[in-house]
């Protein structure tokens, strides 16, 4: 290399220092956003219905599509995103453009969801398409307590309003696209998202018909197995579902695209250590460094540069595997999914720690140890993060902090019964609002397989129960040879 080990590691912790590891949301800038070709379907006009884990971008996505100018970059690569107008139906930041909670909660005993979610694209269609649908509409600042009972009893007349709607866009030459995010937040139990939930998917389904109005629906994967689909057409939204994961090479595809958009002189060391291994391949456009063909970013090549960074060993020799592969493994979950937010978690507590311990005879800038020491924080952030949603599920893998996986299937049962005589059952009392609800009759079993379905755990070939270091380390379990639980 022909920048100091020292300079280096001092680049890279300027860098990620200023990542908001622990932070759900991030507005995305022409700098920060990285596009997987895996993720351009995801993003098309045409889409209605993406589906993907916690972390792994959707409501990043959501935001982008919102963002002009990242917008005209993506249409790139997907051509229907030109010229289109976007606003947001449902997200995780309030705004006057849907209901509150409080308010679905107000609305939902005496209308149907479906009714609720019409007066939100009503709102949406008219605002974008400026036009004047009547005196004896609700106006556009109208509560919704007004809006969605005239929504409700004029069905004929909203019907033309949305017609009319899609006849104005296409004579300006767009399209209108309105996205949904965050709809787990839309109520306090899973028997009121679902409802709204399943009303807006089958609204969304009656859109489609329209040829410049669009919907976009962001699912969490666990929301969306909830859903029975057992309206009509609803094999049409299945069909045309997109999952959003990240491989390996994406994962460090958006690593380096944010390492090369570094400030001052420590984003000018990184891209010039980027170069040495892609020379040209580096562009920059409005202030900040795109690649010209992320085609060239394969794993072989990736690997290189990152082990310019960590070295080729997890140790003193291969025996303990390579940075390159060993870093997304150990923050795979059990279906081998790794989310951006934990794999750039990891990546900036390794940097940090680094710079901070300055390791003897280090021969690269990221020691070994410090990626360790990186999985550790980016379980414990994934702990938290999934105990937001899933209380009863972190509630539970408590129980098992110091045992020792994997193990025999009876052993986690067993301190499953000991802090929960009543069985499940118990689990749905002290957390009425987001537990399954079968499990009122459901055995151990069912609950082990549910928690499969969330990524937790999983059975081994031989019945024992196991759990992926994403999680293991941040509950507190341990296994030989493995990274060790924080204290």
């Amino acid at each position: 290399m022909s920048y100091p080990v020292s300079e280096i590691q001092e680049a890279l912790w300027q860098v990620t220092d200023s990542i908001p590891i622990s932070a759900e949301y991030e507005a995305p800038t022409l700098a920060t956003f990285f596009t997987p070709p895996s993720h351009i379907r995801a993003l098309r006009l045409h889409t209605p219905l993406v589906v993907g884990a916690r972390g792994v971008g959707k409501t990043f996505w959501a935001q982008a599509l919102q963002k002009e100018d990242v917008r005209s970059l993506l249409g790139q690569a997907a051509p229907d995103l030109r010229g289109i107008h976007v606003t947001i139906g449902h997200g995780a930041i309030p705004c006057e453009e849907y209901p509150s909670p409080s308010t679905f909660a107000s609305l939902l005993p005496g209308h149907d969801a479906a009714s609720i979610w019409r007066a939100v694209l009503l709102k949406a269609c008219v605002s974008a398409a400026g036009l004047e649908p009547g005196a004896d509409m609700p106006h556009s600042g109208a509560e919704w307590k007004t809006l969605v009972p005239w929504v409700a009893d004029n069905p004929e007349r909203v019907d033309r309003i949305f017609l009319d709607a899609d006849r104005a866009f296409a004579r300006q030459g767009m399209s209108l696209l309105i996205v949904f995010d965050a709809l787990d937040r839309v109520a306090s139990s899973w028997k009121d998202i679902d409802e709204l939930t399943t009303g807006l998917l089958r609204t969304a389904l009656q859109f489609s018909t329209f040829s410049h109005i669009k919907t976009k629906i962001f699912l969490r994967e666990d929301h969306c197995s909830r859903i029975s689909f057992s309206f009509p057409d609803a094999s049409k939204l299945l069909a045309s579902k997109v999952e959003l994961s990240w491989t390996r090479a994406e994962l460090y595809g958006m690593l380096w695209k944010r390492l090369c958009n570094g400030e001052g002189a420590s984003g000018q060391c990184l891209r010039g250590l980027f170069a040495e291994h892609l020379p040209g391949s580096l562009e920059e456009r409005d202030g900040a460094w795109f690649f010209k063909n992320t085609g060239e970013l394969t794993d072989n090549v990736l690997k290189l540069l990152f082990h310019c960074l960590t070295g080729p060993y997890m140790g003193k020799d291969r025996r303990r595997g390579m940075p390159y592969t060993w870093t997304v493994g150990h923050l795979a979950d059990a279906r081998q999914q790794t989310s951006p937010r934990s794999f750039m978690a990891a990546i900036a507590r390794a940097c940090q720690d680094s710079h901070d311990k300055k390791y003897a005879g280090m021969n690269y800038p990221i020691h070994y140890e410090s990626i360790k020491s990186g999985v550790q924080i980016a379980s414990q952030i994934r702990v938290a993060e999934m105990q937001e949603d899933n209380r009863w599920a972190t509630e539970l893998l408590k129980e098992l902090r110091g045992m020792n996986v994997p193990c025999p299937f009876q052993s986690v049962q067993d301190r499953w019964q000991e802090a929960y005589a009543e069985g499940p059952s118990a689990l749905v009392r002290m957390h009425p609002s987001h537990t399954p609800p079968e499990f009122e009759s459901a055995g151990w079993a069912e609950v082990r397989r549910q928690l499969e379905s969330l990524g937790f755990c999983l059975t081994l070939s031989d019945g024992r129960f196991n759990m992926p270091d994403l999680y293991r380390v941040g509950f507190g379990l341990g296994r030989k040879g493995g990274v060790k639980p924080l204290s």
